[in-house]
């Protein structure tokens, strides 16, 4: 598997992890029931909790984008280097960005963003070459 696949699956693991920090930190506030029942009322929570399903849905909103560029890439045979420093730049900066979500630290938040968004520019631009 190269470096591209690789990224790719290192987020769809990360959306794993996304998925479930949100809800144990509901469970941990409230109870076991609560987290097996059907969740008619939400405890009241840390605001990072919140946060932390801002990120979630932001990192699941921009997933399927990543993966059809990633997955495209690969099937057009246009892999290479470049593209692989792309993708592990993607997935660092995709990381970091869902980190600095769920802390609150906005303007790293930003940039993260907009670097992330910048190396998936890049494989789109080597496809095409």
């Amino acid at each position: 598997m190269n470096s591209d696949l690789t990224s790719l699956t290192i987020l769809a693991l990360w959306g794993i992890v996304l998925n479930h920090t949100p809800a144990i930190a509901r469970v941990l506030r409230s109870n076991v029931a609560w987290g097996m029942g059907n969740r008619e009322t939400s405890p009241d929570v840390p605001a990072w909790v919140e946060r932390a399903d801002r990120a979630q849905r932001n990192h699941h909103d921009n997933l399927a984008a990543i993966a059809i560029i990633i997955l495209s890439a690969q099937v057009m045979g246009k892999t290479d280097a470049i593209t692989g420093i792309a993708a592990i730049v993607i997935v660092t900066s995709r990381i970091l960005h869902s980190l600095t979500y769920i802390f609150g630290i906005v303007g790293l938040r930003s940039l993260a963003y907009f670097v992330a968004l910048g190396a998936l520019l890049v494989i789109v631009w080597r496809s095409f070459i």
